[in-house]
């Protein structure tokens, strides 16, 4: 089944309000002038939220380390090549010695080649420099990591005018009725690569209706390919799809929660380096993140995993240098 909406109509976390007009402490580590003072100046200045931001530069690993035995900081975005300590390095002692303070990193290099060291790391947020650059996307990475309830829901990430399609997956049955809705929404739209981002788009559609629902004892409650006539209510699937004048947009939604950020880098990084060419899971991710231009994944764990799917159509927004963008709760 498929319906048109303007709101999300997925469960809802429970979430808290946050206070109004909170202050929160950032600080940005990079040795580029221009490059700090420009993300500086852009989140001080010109970052919209219902929160305000206090932001700090640092010039290499060493002052930031002084900076943080000074002063408790909410969120630290590090450049990750830099003279001396490098980010991992600097980030790896954050994450130890500050636990509450959340971490991202920004570069100017493939960030495919970093997979392996984010996982070791903890880091699951990495911001791609590009010229020009993208410092829309900068405020959703700031507000999502400082906010995270606010990074669920596709509509947050489309434009107001935007008309969303919804398909309820009620059984499996129901993945066909999804796929064709896709493919038709994607003919449309006038998507590049329409079949490999189609069979992706199922694959991970098809793992969420059959790779959530669990048995008591662990074990997962329907073998992939199994015909479900009826699924329960709380293993409905939920997929989204829709368009503004600067993007199309897609999620996939399970209310189970059970994959973790370390599992999603664990698997980009064994199809990246190429030891996971013969898995037969994890592939959907990977092949997504490497056919759309953002993929973003929302993960509460035990009530919802999101993964959601923006093209832009401006060619400047498009790179073949992929962010990585997971926030868990």
């Amino acid at each position: 089944m498929s319906q048109r909406f303007r709101q999300s109509l997925t469960p809802s976390l429970s979430e808290t309000e946050p206070s109004l007009r909170r202050e929160y402490r950032v600080l940005i580590v990079d040795d580029d002038d221009i490059i700090r003072e420009g993300l500086v100046g852009y989140l001080e200045n010109y970052h919209e939220s219902s929160y305000q931001l206090r932001v700090e530069p640092a010039v290499s690993s060493v002052q930031a380390r002084e900076k943080l035995a000074q002063q408790s900081y909410d969120l630290m975005i590090t450049d990750i090549n830099m003279p001396g300590e490098d980010g991992f390095g600097l980030t790896k002692f954050v994450n130890e010695q500050y636990p509450q303070t959340k971490t991202a990193m920004i570069t100017a290099y493939k960030i495919e080649d970093y997979v392996r060291n984010a996982k070791k790391t903890g880091v699951f947020n990495i911001i791609a420099k590009t010229a020009p650059f993208n410092f829309d996307e900068l405020s959703t990475v700031v507000n999502n990591l400082l906010e995270p309830t606010s990074a669920f829901g596709i509509e947050t990430y489309m434009g107001a005018e935007s008309e969303l399609t919804q398909v309820v997956l009620k059984s499996s049955d129901d993945i066909m009725v999804a796929f064709r809705a896709l493919q038709q929404f994607m003919e449309s739209a006038r998507l590049l690569n329409i079949n490999d981002l189609l069979t992706a788009v199922i694959e991970a559609v098809t793992n969420a209706v059959y790779h959530v629902a669990k048995l008591p004892n662990g074990s997962l409650k329907y073998e992939k390919g199994q015909h479900i006539a009826h699924l329960e209510e709380e293993e409905y699937v939920y997929v989204y799809f829709g368009q503004d004048t600067e993007k199309i947009g897609i999620a996939i939604v399970d209310q189970g929660g059970r994959i973790t950020a370390d599992e999603i880098l664990y698997w980009l990084d064994r199809n990246i380096s190429g030891s996971g060419l013969m898995d037969t899971h994890g592939r959907g991710v990977f092949l997504i993140h490497r056919l759309v231009d953002r993929l973003l994944i929302n993960i509460a764990p035990g009530q919802r995993t999101e993964i959601l799917m923006l093209n832009y159509l401006d060619p400047l927004h498009s790179r073949a240098n992929k962010p990585i963008y997971i926030n868990q709760l």
